[in-house]
Formats: structure tokens, C-alpha cells, sequence
């Protein structure tokens, strides 16, 4: 209320108010605002939990529908990747007014001539080295007479401690476990099945070739709205440029790395040295492994071939520098950064598709991470996925 003066004015009140009633009211109306915002923020969060929960579900019942479904779909994956590799040829010949069912007619022949050719040479001594197989491990043991006498002694200290789990009588009880799957029978299966899955898979690159983009015009004709075909067409020529680049240069590469390898093993007098180029190339399409398993078969095949241990570690040692060359400078100059995949990722990939389709899933495995992380890269929800993939 106004202060009375001496002359009988009012003047206003100079002591502090009370703050008006309108502070409570916006912290009221500030309450609600901020529940409602805390409350969408513990939404978001549960959808986002929700969704990795579903993707992994979904994953999870795709990779079991490609293992028991795997007859179907290695020869309609192993078709595509042909298809991405070979599509290039077939443009350059539609460039020279060649037709594209006579050129993707002419460039599967071509295809298959070369890959018969290869069969053909390389069909004797592969038998002949699978027919050694069983007697490998004795005649290894022969050559590496050196190393029985301390295998003998880490035998005999193995069953000394198994002795004192229990009474002499337990410890003499032995187990036998027939193997019922050897490894001969294992690679004769895997190869069966492959080429098995070749007739088809020969079919369905021809008309893939033949076809061109008309299937990809149909599948964007039937799409509902502009923007998702407009983000449908993006992702494919991009996968298209990308996938079809990757692996016309890892092919070149492993050719190349294969030829080497052959002249390498043929200078140092290896039998068979276009079997073992062959091999290190193929094999080289599965990353840290490949150049594992070729050394490993290397060494080996020197051992039983040369009666020398000196001269048996040469090959072995060769083969060793040249991957490393491989590996570590040649490639990774190739590809570049903008190629390259997480390791953590590529090891992963190569356990779930090893374990789903076996040698085919090894070998296709690195290409199909290629696709996922393209595509993770080109759909805004899964760009952190493609950033993982990433190197």
C-alpha cells in the first residue's frame, strides 16, 4: 500500500515486493513440460532398445534360414558376386554393339573355359596329394624324428598326472572314439556340394547378365513412393560401383599373388607349383586365414619332398615374405582407406559364415561384409553400424 506524506500525497512504495504470482505459475507450467520431455526421452530409449533387440532377432532368424536353406542360396549369392565382377565386361562388349544375352553368353563360356582349363590341370596332383593324406601324419613324424623324443616325455608326464585323478585301475581304462568324418571326407563333401551348386549357379549369372538393370527397373517400378526409390537406386549403383571394384581388384590381386607363389615354388623345386599358386590365390580370399593355411600346407609338402631340413624351410620361409609383402603393402596401397574393414568385424564375419555355409562362407564372407557396411552407410538409421564395419 502508498506511504502518506506531509503535504498529503501519495508516493509509491520504495520497500521490496513480494515476486508476483506469475513465477509459481511458469514453474508450474515449466513441470509438466519438463516430465513430458523426460518421459519422450525414456520413450526414445526404449524404442531404441527395442529395436536392437528386434534387429538381432531378425538377424539371427535370417542367418538360420541361410544354414539350413544353404542348397538354395550360396548358388543365388555366388551368382551375384559373379555377376558384380563380370558385369563391367559385359558393358564394354554392349559398347561394341555385341548384344547382352550373346555377350553374357560369351562371357560365361569364357569363364567357364578358363575355370575348366584350371580344373583339368590342376585335377591329377590335387587327387594324388588327397590320396596321401592319411599316410601324412606318419611320414611327418619320420621326417621330424628330432621332436619324437620330447613328445614322448610330455606324453609320459601327461599320463603321470592323469594317474593322480584316481586308482591305477581307472587310470588304465582307455577310451576309443572312432572318427567317423575324416578330412579327406570333409574337403570330398565340401567339393561335392560346390559343384553341385555350379550348374545352377551358371544359370543364374547368365541371366543376371543377360538381364542387366531390367530386374532392378521392375523392383523400383513396383516400390511405393518416389523418395524410396529414389534411396533404393542410390544404394544399388552405389553397391554396384563399389562391390564391383572391391572385387575386380581382390581378384587381380590374388592372381597376381598366386602367379608369384607358382614361380616362387617352381624356383625352389617344389612339385606342383601351379597347384600350390592356385591354392595361395584362392585362399587368399579369406583375410588372416588364407595365408595361414597356405604356409602351413607349404611347409608341409617341402617336408615330405626334400630330404634336407634346410632346404625343406625355404619354400615355407618364401612363401612367408611374399604374403607379408602382400599383406602389409601391396593390398592396403591397392584398396586404400576407403576399402579397408574393422578386423574385429572381418574375424567375425568369417565365424558366422564359416560356420553357416562352410569353405563357401569363408570365401564369400569378406564380400558380403563389403555389402553390409555399403548399405549401412547409405540408410541413415544404421550409419553407426556402417562406422563399425569401418577401419
Amino acid at each position: 500500500m502508498a506511504n502518506l506524506t506531509l503535504s498529503g500525497k501519495t508516493e509509491p512504495d520504495s520497500t521490496p515486493r513480494a515476486a508476483p504470482a506469475a513465477a509459481p505459475a511458469q514453474a508450474e507450467i515449466e513441470s509438466p513440460v519438463a516430465e513430458v520431455a523426460e518421459a519422450a526421452e525414456q520413450i526414445g530409449r526404449t524404442i531404441n532398445v527395442q529395436t536392437v533387440f528386434l534387429g538381432v532377432i531378425a538377424t539371427l532368424l535370417v542367418l538360420y534360414t541361410f544354414y539350413f536353406a544353404r542348397t538354395v542360396f550360396m548358388p543365388v549369392v555366388l551368382a551375384c558376386m559373379l555377376n558384380l565382377v563380370l558385369t563391367p565386361v559385359v558393358l564394354a562388349l554392349a559398347r561394341a554393339h555385341i548384344p547382352a544375352p550373346a555377350g553374357a553368353g560369351l562371357v560365361v563360356f569364357v569363364f567357364l573355359f578358363v575355370l575348366g582349363v584350371g580344373l583339368f590341370t590342376l585335377a591329377e596332383p590335387a587327387a594324388e596329394w588327397l590320396r596321401r593324406l592319411p599316410f601324412v601324419i606318419d611320414q611327418l613324424s619320420d621326417r621330424l624324428d628330432f621332436v619324437r623324443a620330447p613328445a614322448d616325455q610330455l606324453k609320459k608326464a601327461e599320463e603321470a598326472l592323469s594317474n593322480l585323478g584316481g586308482t591305477p585301475d581307472q587310470a588304465a581304462q582307455v577310451v576309443v572314439v572312432q572318427q567317423t568324418t575324416s578330412l579327406r571326407e570333409l574337403l570330398l563333401n565340401e567339393t561335392s556340394r560346390f559343384a553341385i551348386g555350379s550348374v545352377t549357379t551358371l544359370v543364374l549369372l547368365y541371366f543376371m547378365l543377360a538381364m542387366g538393370d531390367k530386374f532392378l527397373r521392375r523392383v523400383v517400378a513396383a516400390l511405393p513412393d518416389f523418395r524410396t526409390k529414389k534411396q533404393v537406386v542410390e544404394i544399388t549403383h552405389q553397391m554396384q560401383s563399389d562391390m564391383s571394384h572391391y572385387l575386380l581388384t581382390v581378384s587381380v590381386i590374388n592372381v597376381a599373388f598366386g602367379a608369384v607363389v607358382a614361380v616362387a615354388m617352381f624356383a625352389t623345386g617344389m612339385p606342383n607349383p601351379l597347384l600350390w599358386g592356385a591354392m595361395a590365390g584362392l585362399i587368399n580370399y579369406i583375410p588372416f586365414l588364407g595365408h595361414t593355411v597356405s604356409a602351413i600346407v607349404i611347409a608341409v609338402v617341402a617336408l615330405l619332398s626334400f630330404d634336407d631340413l634346410g632346404t625343406a624351410l625355404i619354400p615355407p620361409g618364401i612363401f612367408i615374405v611374399i604374403a607379408a609383402l602382400e599383406g602389409n603393402v601391396v593390398t592396403p596401397m591397392i584398396l586404400a582407406r576407403r576399402l579397408t574393414l574393422n578386423p574385429v568385424a572381418v574375424v567375425a564375419a568369417l565365424l558366422i559364415w564359416g560356420y553357416v555355409w562352410g569353405i563357401v562362407g569363408l570365401l564369400l564372407a569378406v564380400p558380403l561384409l563389403v555389402v553390409m557396411k555399403i548399405a549401412c552407410d547409405r540408410i541413415a538409421p544404421l550409419n553407426p553400424v556402417g562406422e563399425f564395419l569401418g577401419g
